[in-house]
């Protein structure tokens, strides 16, 4: 092929080398996309962090309870099948006074002394579990004093008990215990160990 047959066929040759790049590069470009929107979290919620086995709106439901009205910046991880002593569902997230006092009448956790938390009721200083230990991402950090952990014992659906944990910051200008103004917030949901 040494003729006028071998210089049409050189550039046609060029073409194909340079389709072929480009489509294999943007196969890549889209790779990377997708992979980036969705950064590996489960169901496709950047809220829910790694080693969630059911979605966020579906484990509250199960447990009965909500998330405050107004909450941010929620991370999560669930276990739905978390055995005797086992986190079920740990969320952290940002919520207001007012939200959070609305959140523990409306839900019977606290019913009344909202404004005096530090009475004796609940464990008082740097309360909850470290995020870290949870599964929890996001860079969320432990709730450090003044808070205030409140503690309930309540029966689940299957009929056994589970214990709900709200770990809350504290105004740090008033003696009384009264949440503050904005407030990191860590809800933990644990099966009771059977005796």
């Amino acid at each position: 092929m040494n003729g006028p047959e071998y210089k049409k066929e050189e550039p046609m040759r060029g073409l194909w080398w340079v389709a072929g790049s480009g489509c294999v590069l943007a196969a890549l470009g889209v790779g990377l996309w997708l992979g980036f929107m969705d950064e590996g979290h489960p169901f496709g919620d950047a809220r829910a962090c790694e080693g969630s086995d059911v979605p966020l709106q579906q484990e509250l439901d199960v447990i009965r309870l909500a998330l405050p009205a107004g909450a941010e910046n929620v991370h999560y991880v669930t276990h739905s099948t978390a055995a005797a002593g086992g986190v079920r569902l740990a969320v952290a997230f940002r919520s207001t006074s007012q939200a959070m006092q609305a959140y523990l009448r409306e839900n019977k956790i606290v019913t009344e002394g909202q404004r005096n938390l530090n009475d004796g009721r609940f464990e008082l200083g740097d309360v909850g579990a470290a995020p870290s230990s949870l599964g929890l991402c996001g860079n969320v950090a432990q709730i450090q004093a003044p808070a205030v952990l409140i503690d309930k014992q309540r029966e689940a659906l299957d009929g056994q008990e589970e214990i709900v944990d709200i770990a809350l910051q504290l105004s740090p200008a008033d003696r009384a215990g009264s949440i503050r103004p904005t407030t990191s917030v860590l809800l933990t949901v644990t099966e009771r160990s059977r005796p």
